[in-house]
This record gives C-alpha cells, sequence and structure tokens, in this order.
C-alpha cells in the first residue's frame, strides 16, 4: 500500500543533503568540540560556523544562540533560568501553549492567560508565533517592560520567522527537515537569565557535548529555509481547496481558524459527532497518516487544551483531526486524501 504522509506539524523527514551532512560528520568530524587538540579544533570550527550560518538566517548574533537537542529542552532552560528573577512576578501565557511550555511554569508563582486575565503589570509573556494543532498564528502581544518569549517551533521553515518583537525564543530543527536532536535557544544579551545546566560548553549555558553531526545537519537545513518557505506559501491554495470540498459535505463540519491568519500548511478540522481518534485510525489503515492533534498528545485521554481554550467543547474537541501538509505536497495526494476520507464521515 502506498502511504500518504499528511502529519508535517509533528515531524518531518530530514532533506536528503541534511542526511548526507550528518553521516559525514559521524564519520569525519566525531571528536569533542572542547578538546584543544587539532581534531577538537576542527570541529569546534564546524560548531561556530553553523552558529553563523543559522543566526545570520535569523538576523541574530551567533553568540546569542545557544544549541539544544530540543524545543522542549530549550523551553525548560529558559524558563527555569528566568524563574530567580521573574518568577515570583506576573506571567502572561498563550491559554493554547504546549505542554512544553506549561510544564516549567508550574514552579512559577503567578500565572496568567491571554486573553482572559488582565495582567497589565506582567514581567514575562510567552506567545507561540503559531500554534502546532491549528495553524493559528499569533503577533507578541503589546506589555511594555515585559520579558518577550516566542515559541516558534511550530513557525520555523513553513513562515519567516521575526525576532525583532522578542526578547527570547526556541526553535525546532526537525520540524523544517533537519534532524532531531537539534534546536535552538536564542536570548537576548542582558536578560534575568542563569544557567541550570552548566558546563563548560556553549558559553557555560548549557552543559554537555555537543551533537556536532545534528548541529551541522541543523545548518544545512538552514540553508534550504528560502526554497522551503516558497513551498510551504505555496501550500495555502492546495489546503484552501481541500477544506472547501471537506465543508461542502455535512454544514457540521467546521475548520478552526478559517479566517484567521494561518500556517499555509495545516488545517484542523472539526466533523462533529464523529470521533477524531476514529478517523485517524480509519485513515492510517487505508495509507494515510494524519493526526489528531500535538503529537506529543496524539492517544491522551484528555482533549485538545489548544482547542478547548477557543472556546469549542470537548465533545467539539474530540472530533477534531489535524491535517498538515510537508512541502512537497501534491494535488494527487490530497485527493486520495479525500477519497478516503469522505465515506469514513458521511456514512450515517
Amino acid at each position: 500500500m502506498k502511504r500518504h504522509y499528511f502529519d508535517a506539524n509533528a515531524t518531518t523527514p530530514p532533506l536528503p543533503s541534511v542526511i548526507e551532512t550528518v553521516a559525514r560528520a559521524m564519520n569525519a568530524d566525531w571528536a569533542n568540540p572542547t578538546s584543544i587538540h587539532r581534531e577538537g579544533q576542527r570541529a569546534r570550527y564546524r560548531i561556530e560556523e553553523a552558529r553563523r550560518v543559522i543566526a545570520e538566517s535569523l538576523g541574530a548574533q551567533p553568540g546569542e544562540l545557544v544549541f539544544c537537542a530540543s524545543a522542549t529542552e530549550a523551553l525548560h532552560l529558559l524558563i527555569h533560568g528566568l524563574r530567580p528573577a521573574l518568577g515570583d512576578k506576573p506571567a502572561l501565557v498563550f491559554p493554547g501553549e504546549h505542554s512544553a511550555c506549561l510544564n516549567p511554569l508550574k514552579k512559577w508563582n503567578d500565572v496568567r492567560w491571554i486573553g482572559r486575565d488582565a495582567a497589565p503589570e506582567a514581567a514575562t509573556v510567552i506567545q507561540m508565533a503559531a500554534s502546532n494543532e491549528t495553524g493559528i498564528r499569533y503577533a507578541m502581544p503589546p506589555i511594555s517592560g515585559a520579558v518577550r518569549i516566542q515559541d516558534c517551533a511550530q513557525a520555523w521553515g513553513k513562515v519567516p520567522v521575526d525576532l525583532s518583537q522578542a526578547d527570547a525564543a526556541v526553535l525546532s530543527g526537525h520540524k523544517m527537515g533537519g534532524p532531531r536532536g537539534a534546536a535552538l535557544l536564542w536570548m537576548r544579551p542582558g536578560l534575568p537569565w542563569m544557567a541550570i545546566m552548566e558546563g563548560p560548553q556553549e558559553r557555560r549555558r548549557r552543559g554537555g557535548t555537543e551533537d556536532l553531526p545534528a548541529i551541522l545537519g541543523l545548518a544545512e537545513a538552514v540553508r534550504h529555509l528560502p526554497q522551503r518557505l516558497e513551498q510551504n506559501a505555496a501550500l495555502a491554495s492546495l489546503r484552501d481547496a481541500m477544506e472547501s470540498e471537506i465543508l461542502s459535505w455535512s454544514k457540521d463540519f467546521e475548520v478552526i481558524g478559517r479566517t484567521q491568519d494561518r500556517l499555509p500548511n495545516t488545517s484542523s478540522i472539526l466533523f462533529r459527532s464523529f470521533q477524531g481518534d476514529a478517523l485517524q485510525v480509519g485513515l492510517d489503515l487505508a495509507g494515510f497518516a494524519v493526526s489528531t492533534g500535538s503529537a506529543c498528545h496524539s492517544g491522551a485521554v484528555e482533549p485538545s487544551q489548544a482547542i478547548l481554550s477557543l472556546g469549542y467543547s470537548e465533545a467539539e474537541a474530540r472530533s477534531a483531526l489535524r491535517i498538515s501538509m510537508l512541502p512537497d505536497t501534491q494535488p494527487a495526494s490530497v485527493e486520495a486524501l479525500l477519497q478516503a476520507l469522505k465515506p469514513l464521515v458521511t456514512r450515517r
């Protein structure tokens, strides 16, 4: 059976040149970058060159970037590191944020929700650039004097990322054609941040021997970002046509955020009176990989907090399917998905 992959927001396949770069690094650049001998210093040079390439793409300075193993780790390092200075003051957080952000905030004393709670005196504001579940894009709330944290894990590689309205950000490599094991924490100089995982690496901001192959693979993926952004932008019309077809099947179906600015590859659709997890299984058996939301929560008993935060009921949240396209998704593959999906949601 031919498989069709529509779960790009969970992860993406590494680009062929990324695979080659990682393999070459594992063979030739395996030395410890902290070592002072020639092999170690060659590895150090490769890391710093990768840092420069990535920083230039983001409009940042190389020294502002910290290489991490995942966006989850980057969020934990950032939020726990800010806690000594800011954890007793109000933090304003997007209610549909990923658990990777919400979990470290459990140790903060005063956490409030953007759009629900008044917090003009907030010392910290944390906002997703784009929702991994709905694809809706969000601007940074204009709160004067707050440390502004932007979660760009889902936006990077799909839409241009602008760090000018943020003081810190996290970015993920494996969602934009890079390898797993490489992510970024970006911080403006001067933040009241303390290292919680000290070591000589990453200017004493993140201890542990750097994963040089993954870092070089990330830099290689960044070199392809302009082309990737063009490909993703072109998906919007294909996505819109797919949604129009699905909505024509029933007045009970709804595309979340259809009139809002969204990631061009993402559709979150409510199939009211159906169970999203059952539809996911049916499509998987037919050869199509989709999801019911965040990969970290797939199969969870609880309905999606991201969808509930938009005012939908638990039953509606449980009816959702997320369809997220890879940059090279073809119309024929979307048509095949529609043909497989229609019998599952039109039979009574």
